[in-house]
C-alpha cells in the first residue's frame, strides 16, 4: 500500500458518518421549520377566527341598531293606522318624519303583505328587484338581509320589519333601506394589517369588502348572524416569529460549523493514517535490515495491533539475535566463552594493562587427556572439560575472564594478581579439579600445566598467547602438573 494512499474503506467510511451527521442536522433544521411553520400557522388561525367572530359582533351591533329602531316604529299604533288607513300624503308625510331621527338611512317605506311600498321617503327609489324580493312569502317576517344594486352609486341592503294588527295578525311591514357604506366603515375598523375581509350574500355576491381582498377562497368563514349572509377572512402569509428565524439561524450556523470541523478532523485523520502507514513501513523495514525498531506510536487506533503485532516480531526477533549473539560467544560444551569472546575481551583488558594495572594472562590444558579419549571415549573427556570449567568458574573472581580456546586449552586474564598470587591462584584451580572429579566418579590420571605471561601495552592476543605457549611448553616438559613463567633471554618475568 502507498503511504500517500488513504485506505478507500476508511475514507468512505468517514464520508459516510459525515453525511449522516448532516443530514440529522438538515433533517433537524427541516423538522424546525416545519414545526415553526405550523405553530404560525396554529397562531394565524387562532387570530382569525377571533377576528371574525369580533367583526360579526360589530356588524350585528350595527343591524341591532336599526331593527331595533324598525321593531320601535313597527310597534307605534300610528304606523297600523297609516298602513291601513292613510292616504299616500300622509304615509309619505310619516315616512319622511320618521326618517329624521334615524341616521345613515337611504329610506324609509311602509310595505303592504303584497310587496307594494306605501310613503317612500328619502333617496330609495324602489327597483324591480327590490319589489320582487318584498313580494315573496314571508319576506317582511324574515329577518335576513337583502342586498340590491339598481344604481351603482346607491347599492343598498334592506331590513324589513312587520307590522301587526291588534289580533297579532301580519298587516304589512316598516321597510329600511340602509347605505353599504354602514357596513363598509365596520369592516374597514375591524381589518387587521396583512388580512383581508369580505361580506357577502346568500348568492356568493361580495357585498363589502377590504381593499386587499381578491376573488379565490378564504382561510375562515363563518355565518353573520341570522341575516344570511357570510363573513370570509384571509390571513396574511404564514411567517415565523423572530425567536424561530433566530433558532434556525443558529441551527444552520452549527451546522456549518459541524460540518466544517468534522471536514477538518477528516483532513487530520488523513494525515495520521499517512505518517501511520509510513512509521509501519519503516518497522517493517527495521525488522526486515535487523535495525532497531523505532518507536510505535500510532495517531489512528486502528492501526495499533498492526504496530504491535510489528512490535512482538521485532522482540522475537531481538532475542533470537541475542541469543545467537550469545552462542557465537559461547563454547557450547562447557558455557565458557569462546575464542571469538576472548578476542573482544582481550582489547579491555590490553586498555587497563596500558594504564598502568598488573594483568596476567595464564594458558593451561589438561595433562594425558589425550590417553583418556583413547581409553575411555570422548564421552569421558567432555565430562572431564566440563569438570574443569566448572572448577575454573568457581575460583575465578568478578574481575577475571576465562574462556575455552579449543580442545583442552583453557585461558583466563587475572587482573592485581603477582606471580605469587597467580601460583596461588593456580594451585587453588588444581585442588578445586582434583575435587570436582572425584565428586562426578571421574577416575583418571589428570592434571594441569599452564603457562603466564604479562600483557604489555603493544601487546595482541596472538603474540600474548605465543608467549603463554611457550610457558606451558616449558612445564610440561619440566614434568607437567604445574605452573610456568614466561621469562626473557635475561631470566626475567616478560610481558
Amino acid at each position: 500500500m502507498s503511504v500517500e494512499a488513504v485506505p478507500a474503506d476508511l475514507d468512505r467510511r468517514f464520508r459516510a458518518r459525515l453525511w449522516i451527521v448532516a443530514t440529522i442536522f438538515a433533517f433537524s433544521l427541516a423538522l424546525t421549520l416545519w414545526m415553526g411553520f405550523r405553530e404560525a400557522e396554529t397562531r394565524r388561525d387562532a387570530f382569525l377566527q377571533q377576528q371574525i367572530e369580533q367583526l360579526e359582533k360589530n356588524v350585528m351591533r350595527r343591524l341591532a341598531f336599526y331593527r331595533l329602531a324598525a321593531d320601535q316604529l313597527a310597534g307605534e299604533p300610528e304606523t297600523y293606522d297609516q298602513l291601513v288607513l292613510g292616504d299616500p300624503d300622509s304615509q309619505h308625510r310619516w315616512a319622511e318624519m320618521r326618517l329624521s331621527f334615524i341616521p345613515g338611512v337611504l329610506g324609509l317605506a311602509l310595505v303592504e303583505p303584497g310587496g307594494h311600498v306605501l310613503g317612500n321617503a328619502g333617496e330609495l327609489r324602489v327597483g324591480q328587484a327590490c319589489a320582487r324580493d318584498l313580494a315573496l312569502p314571508g319576506a317582511l317576517g324574515n329577518p335576513q338581509l337583502m342586498l340590491h344594486r339598481e344604481r351603482a352609486d346607491l347599492a343598498h341592503f334592506d331590513v324589513t320589519v312587520p307590522v301587526k294588527n291588534p289580533a297579532g295578525e301580519m298587516a304589512g311591514g316598516v321597510f329600511l333601506s340602509l347605505r353599504l357604506e354602514q357596513l363598509q366603515r365596520v369592516i374597514d375598523d375591524s381589518r387587521y394589517p396583512g388580512h383581508a375581509l369580505a361580506i357577502v350574500d346568500r348568492g356568493g355576491r361580495v357585498v363589502v369588502r377590504t381593499a386587499n381582498w381578491q376573488s379565490g377562497g378564504a382561510d375562515r368563514e363563518k355565518t353573520l348572524g341570522d341575516t344570511g349572509w357570510r363573513i370570509q377572512v384571509r390571513g396574511a402569509p404564514l411567517a415565523l416569529s423572530s425567536e424561530e428565524k433566530t433558532l434556525i439561524v443558529a441551527m444552520g450556523i452549527t451546522l456549518l460549523a459541524v460540518l466544517a470541523v468534522m471536514w477538518q478532523g477528516m483532513r487530520v485523520l488523513q494525515r495520521n493514517m499517512r505518517h501511520d502507514l509510513a512509521m509501519i513501513r519503516d518497522g517493517l523495514g527495521a525488522v526486515a535490515a535487523g535495525a532497531p525498531l523505532p518507536a510505535l506510536s500510532p495517531a489512528y487506533a486502528q492501526f495499533l495491533p498492526a504496530m504491535r503485532e510489528i512490535e512482538r516480531i521485532a522482540g522475537e526477533i531481538e532475542k533470537q539475535r541475542s541469543e545467537f549473539a550469545r552462542l557465537s560467544l559461547t563454547d557450547v560444551l562447557t558455557g565458557l566463552p569462546n575464542r571469538r569472546a576472548m578476542e573482544g575481551r582481550f582489547k579491555q583488558m590490553l586498555g587497563l594493562a596500558q594504564r598502568g594495572h598488573q594483568i596476567a594472562l595464564v594458558l593451561f590444558d589438561l595433562d594425558h587427556f589425550k590417553a583418556l579419549n583413547d581409553k575411555h571415549g570422548h564421552a569421558s573427556g567432555d565430562r572431564a572439560l566440563i569438570v574443569l570449567a566448572n572448577a575454573l568458574a568457581a575460583v575465578s573472581r568478578d574481575s577475571d575472564f576465562s574462556a575455552r580456546l579449543a580442545g583442552d586449552e583453557f585461558v583466563i586474564m587475572l587482573a592485581g594478581l603477582d606471580e605469587q598470587g597467580t601460583n596461588a591462584w593456580f594451585l587453588r584451580l588444581v585442588d578445586r579439579f582434583q575435587a570436582e572429579l572425584r565428586a562426578n566418579g571421574i577416575v583418571a590420571e589428570l592434571s594441569i600445566s599452564a603457562g603466564h605471561t604479562w600483557l604489555s601495552g603493544k601487546d595482541t592476543l596472538s603474540r600474548t598467547l605465543t608467549r603463554a605457549d611457550r610457558a606451558l611448553y616449558r612445564a610440561k616438559s619440566e614434568g607437567r602438573a604445574r605452573l610456568a613463567f614466561h621469562r626473557d633471554e635475561h631470566g626475567d618475568s616478560a610481558g
